[in-house]
């Protein structure tokens, strides 16, 4: 009897340690990827293992525009916000229902930084214009 508990409580703390572990790692990690990524994709978050760009995209400067790690930072703010395991059951739930261009969590990413890029007053109607094609859903939320 006695043997099963230790066992248990040995596997309780691994489970325990891992989870602590992959808690630490909240800082995002930038890697840029000198190869495509599939599906014509710019970059790709994976918690907790970073953010990955396509290397084209590394010194991508517009005050004018969500670049590519704006929008990657927003999903990485996700990822903080609701944790390692919820964050990616919500993610491929909520893609294999809606695909990638309806997922809340893209247009949330999208209207953040649409936001930041207002407050900032710095978005011009031809950045506006774009992001509106990237985010259909976001044109009742504009006024």
């Amino acid at each position: 009897m006695k043997i099963r508990y230790k066992k248990r409580l040995v596997y309780l703390g691994l489970i325990f340690t891992v989870l602590f572990v992959l808690n630490l790692f909240k800082a995002p990690v930038f890697i840029y990827l000198p190869f495509n990524l599939p599906d014509e994709l710019k970059g790709t978050t994976i918690p907790p293992f970073g953010m990955f760009i396509l290397e084209k995209y590394k010194d991508e400067k517009n005050p004018n525009a969500c670049t590519v790690l704006q929008h990657e930072m927003e999903h990485w703010n996700q990822f903080r916000q609701m944790g390692l395991f919820s964050f990616h059951y919500q993610y491929l739930k909520e893609f294999v229902v809606n695909g990638r261009v309806n997922h809340w969590m893209e247009r949330e990413a999208n209207k953040n930084c649409i936001k930041k890029l207002k407050a900032s007053k710095t978005l011009s109607t031809i950045q506006l214009k774009e992001c509106l094609v990237r985010v259909p859903n976001f044109v009742s939320s504009i006024n």
